[in-house]
């Protein structure tokens, strides 16, 4: 979910503060050592690297080896199998029979290579042809680019030891081509058994890993048409040359075990820890590598490459320097040649010219990535270090304190402006009342509620003007209902000014009690409508009162609108209660482009089904749509359970208890939210969790919907006649700061405070809960969806897909789903469509039909 509590926004700035600290920091190691580093770099070849590495690193090689599977009992035929292993290069000279060309042979373990037509290098050994085998150079030998030879089907010839049953029982050779520029270096076999394999004293495998770290994580093999890429991609890097002891379990098949002088003494031959010693290898070389008759058609690279070697650890660098620049001229791609000979022309040559040698490192100083740094250096870069974590620190706290300032600010002039706003409106109403009197809408109250007064002056009992529980002056809202409430003061004046002008109908809104004799005007308590909140009137600001719309009253009212002559109620305006209206329904949820592989923190729920307890038992239907916060599994699990606490609680209710009145509808789905605001508070108690979710759901019962809310999850009605409409108010910022007019309603899409919001479920024991309710009519069409939907799409283009005539509720989620992801897909997006349909039979009808539900929600039994 997009959106956070207010109290969770300041981890992205906290992580943006640490990096921005270590880049400052890098720049200052940088400046610090950089007089160091270019000091020391002339040293180079004093401290001379390790000639098992520098030698053989760049003769050893990472394989991948391409299998076809041919049997289909095993991996399905013509599916891909690869495995990969080391090896390295023994031979590079002109072939035999074309001078334009390098034959470079390669000593590896049988298991990986074969022709037993079985791809032996997986432990089932599955039939499968050997297709292709591609040969990725060390980084030792290039760093920069990945360089590759790839070996086809037709061109592989693989040699195994004469005697020998097959390949996979011993080393075995196979031979590529490069061009006329492309020499290649290879290995020496050691000269005598006394550097041979069994002196693990002196010996070691040298083996091809990422970063010093072993291969773990990489796969040895990978079966399917759909992983050969991603294999690949993630093999190149395993490139990078380290030792290891020979003995050690991780080695992989075909490493080479080398001496401290880079001649290679044997070969890892399995994964149980074998080795082929150099009695093994040196006969078998002898008697399959072609004879050198010329000295001069052996590979320039490998010629020069050793003399560069043995004249670099004499210390001979001018010879070194030669050599190396020979080799890379004969392979320009051959960058271990080229970065020894640039090595090779620093002060240390000069000095080797001169007879000097290098200088020494200093003995008052810290060896910090191979450059020796003075301890004083370090003493400086720790107290930057230290003084720029006292920045940080300060900027950080400072950016709260301010962060919070602002914020507090925003809220409060929205607070005012709204008060002023309702003031306004509630004084619109009074004159309105005094002169041409108000016409009545079924419909919820714009103006908040005040509470009622009883009992003699002076003294006051308040009550809450929906179910009449009992509140203090200090309640924002009803414990008992959840109706919202604000002060008596904020329309005292209003109410007072209109107290001599008395009221029609007794008792309805407009109407004052007698000043009190002990209070200023302004202290006088408002009296609240003995109406039910649904019947209040209307106010739509900006309009005069006679532009207010109209509807017809219910039957039994003592007022109905008054209509001209000409002029008859559209139907769109109808009362339609005790209709036994149709319903059907949609559900879509998707996690969104750009968080495809998280969890989607999204949750909705949707049946329907009849009312149990009438002869003809009315249709209802029971849709919530929530969206979790928290991160990870927490949003989803917040979600989840808010859900299925909700559902426990209605779904009996609604279908054993029988058709209720209108206001215990209400009441339930205010109750039904309340618990569900409960499971995720407890659940985050039991987990020291700071999870929650909003909500919105909307119960539609004949021709009524009643619908809850809480965050930024919206519910939309759309009419042919009127379009679409928002029913929730979103508990956000943004959304404040355009009920207060600070800001315009395009502005909350870029708005920096947009993903902020100030109510959900969990944050607290007990939570304020929005109220709604609307009547019903045949073609309307109810929308719940969760931010990811109105966030990526603007309200004209939903309502541009909502009231396609597609009779399929399904179709239009689908299309709502698709322009989210159209808009961008940043967040998650979850939809629920509702068509309201002409009356239609009921009998015959299923008690519930599921239409979508979390898969770890829990049905309850129904009696």
């Amino acid at each position: 979910m997009s959106t956070h509590r207010l109290s969770s926004r300041r981890c992205k700035s906290f992580r943006l503060l640490v990096f921005s600290v270590l880049a400052w920091l890098m720049i200052f190691l940088q400046v610090g050592i950089s007089s160091t580093a270019l000091a020391a770099a002339h040293q180079a070849s004093a401290s001379n690297p390790p000639q098992d590495v520098t030698r053989a690193g760049v003769s050893v090689v990472r394989l991948l080896m391409s299998y076809t599977g041919t049997d289909n009992n095993g991996p399905a035929a013509n599916s891909h199998i690869m495995c990969t292993g080391l090896g390295v290069l023994v031979r590079s000279q002109v072939k035999s029979g074309n001078p334009n060309q390098y034959e470079n042979w390669v000593l590896t373990d049988g298991t990986l290579v074969n022709n037993e037509k079985k791809a032996t290098c997986l432990s089932s050994a599955p039939a499968a042809t050997l297709s292709q085998i591609s040969i990725y150079t060390s980084s030792l030998y290039n760093s920069q680019q990945v360089i590759k030879f790839d070996v086809k089907a037709g061109d592989i010839s693989v040699h195994c030891p004469a005697g020998s049953k097959s390949c996979i029982d011993g080393p075995t050779l196979f031979s590529f081509t490069s061009g006329l520029q492309e020499p290649q270096p290879f290995v020496d076999l050691a000269a005598n058994q006394g550097n041979s394999a069994n002196n693990s004293g002196q010996n070691h495998a040298l083996t091809l890993a990422k970063s010093d770290a072993s291969l773990d994580g990489l796969q040895t093999s990978t079966v399917g048409s759909a992983q050969p890429d991603t294999y690949v991609n993630q093999l190149v890097q395993y490139r990078t040359p380290i030792t290891k002891p020979q003995d050690d379990k991780t080695l992989e098949v075909g490493t080479p075990i080398v001496n401290t002088g880079g001649e290679l003494v044997g070969l890892r031959s399995t994964h149980s820890g074998s080795v082929f010693s150099l009695d093994t290898l040196q006969p078998f070389l002898d008697a399959t590598l072609p004879k050198v008759s010329n000295p001069s058609v052996v590979s320039p690279v490998y010629d020069n490459w050793k003399k560069g070697m043995d004249a670099y650890y004499q210390q001979m660098l001018d010879k070194a320097h030669t050599n190396f620049k020979n080799a890379y001229a004969a392979n320009s791609k051959f960058q271990a040649a080229q970065q020894f000979a640039l090595a090779g022309t620093g002060p240390a040559v000069e000095k080797s010219r001169a007879g000097g040698a290098s200088a020494p490192a200093p003995a008052n100083g810290f060896s910090l990535f191979g450059v020796n740094v003075p301890y004083w250096q370090i003493a400086l870069l720790v107290g930057i270090l230290f003084v720029l974590v006292v920045l940080a620190l300060f900027w950080f706290w400072r950016g709260r304190v301010q962060q919070r300032k602002r914020l507090d600010s925003e809220l409060a002039d929205a607070e005012q402006r709204a008060t002023i706003e309702a003031q306004r409106i509630r004084l619109a109403e009074m004159e309105a009342s005094q002169g041409k009197g108000v016409t009545s809408q079924s419909g919820p109250l714009v103006a908040q509620p005040a509470v009622r007064k009883t009992g003699a002056l002076g003294s006051q009992t308040l009550h809450c003007p929906r179910c009449g529980d009992q509140v203090t002056a200090a309640d924002n809202f009803c414990t008992h209902c959840q109706q919202p409430l604000i002060s008596a003061d904020a329309g005292s004046m209003a109410h007072s000014q209109a107290a001599s002008s008395g009221s029609p109908n007794g008792g309805t809104y407009g109407s004052a009690v007698p000043a009190s004799p002990s209070r200023s005007t302004a202290e006088q308590p408002t009296v609240v409508p003995a109406r039910a909140i649904a019947e209040q009137p209307t106010i739509v600001p900006g309009r005069s009162i006679a532009e207010q719309p109209t509807v017809d009253m219910p039957a039994g009212s003592e007022k109905t609108a008054k209509l001209d002559s000409d002029k008859t109620v559209p139907y769109a305006m109808r009362q339609l209660s005790g209709r036994r209206l149709g319903i059907v329904a949609g559900a879509r949820s998707d996690p969104g482009i750009k968080r495809k592989y998280k969890p989607n923190e999204d949750s909705l729920f949707a049946v329907q089904g009849l009312i149990n307890g009438s002869q003809k038992p009315p249709m209802f239907g029971l849709f919530v749509v929530a969206d979790g916060m928290g991160g990870h599994a927490n949003g989803e699990d917040a979600s989840r359970t808010a859900i299925q606490a909700i559902v426990n609680y209605l779904l009996p209710k609604i279908v054993e208890q029988g058709l209720l009145q209108d206001e215990s509808y209400a009441r339930l789905m205010a109750e039904g939210a309340q618990e569900a605001n409960v499971a995720v508070h407890q659940h985050n108690m039991q987990q020291n969790g700071d999870m929650g979710t909003t909500i919105t759901a909307a119960l539609v019962v004949d021709s009524t919907v009643y619908v809850v809310n809480v965050g930024d999850s919206r519910t939309y009605l759309y009419r042919p006649a009127t379009g679409l409409r928002k029913v929730t108010t979103d508990h956000s910022v943004v959304a404040s700061l355009v009920d207060a007019g600070i800001i315009k309603p395009d502005d909350i899409y870029t708005h920096p405070k947009r993903n902020q919001i100030y109510r959900s479920l969990g944050e607290k024991p007990v939570i304020e809960i929005d109220s709604f309710k609307e009547v019903l009519q045949p073609g309307d069409k109810l929308l719940l969806c969760s931010d990811g939907l109105w966030d990526m799409v603007r309200d004209p283009k939903i309502e541009a897909v909502v009231k396609n005539p597609d009779p399929d509720p399904t179709m239009v989620s689908d299309a709502l789903i698709k322009a989210a992801l159209e808009g961008g897909g940043e967040d998650n997006v979850s939809v629920i469509v509702v068509h309201i349909t002409e009356p239609v039979e009921t009998t015959g009808m299923p008690r519930t039909q599921l239409i979508a539900k979390p898969d770890s929600v829990q049905m309850p039994q129904l009696q």
